[in-house]
């Protein structure tokens, strides 16, 4: 981190209504992409422990009865039939990671835009870059 001189001309650049409304933009964006990591970290950690119980199940006998959770109950279903919900699940979050991954791509390319647009203007004197990057 460097301190700006206060002859630095790059200091001296008044901010406008339209580029605070580009800062609170890319400020919102970068919480919302953040958002969305947390989210698709744990969906990709539940794609993988169903993908594990379903590869049990399939060595089970499919006639066999075994205790499945809805919700906050166990139940006792026929393999056959917990493989299906198992299998129906993972449909699901593979769909919900996909979107996901499309909107955090959106914010991420709008994001790139609004960098631009603000580096051009303010240049050293604003840091729009991440602390993991």
């Amino acid at each position: 981190m460097r301190m700006l001189e206060k002859d630095d001309p790059s200091t001296d650049v008044p901010v406008t209504k339209v580029d605070q409304d580009r800062i609170n933009q890319f400020s919102r964006l970068n919480s919302r992409t953040d958002e969305i990591v947390d989210v698709l970290d744990g969906l990709r950690k539940q794609k993988e422990d169903l993908e594990e119980i379903e590869t049990e199940m399939e060595l089970v006998d499919e006639d066999e009865v075994v205790m499945y959770k809805l919700d906050t109950t166990f139940v006792h279903i026929p393999a056959s039939e917990a493989l299906e919900h198992l299998q129906s699940h993972s449909e699901k979050i593979k769909k919900e990671v996909g979107e996901l991954e499309e909107e955090k791509a959106k914010c991420e390319e709008t994001m790139d835009d609004l960098k631009k647009e603000l580096y051009a203007k303010f240049g050293n004197s604003i840091n729009l870059e991440r602390e993991d990057d």
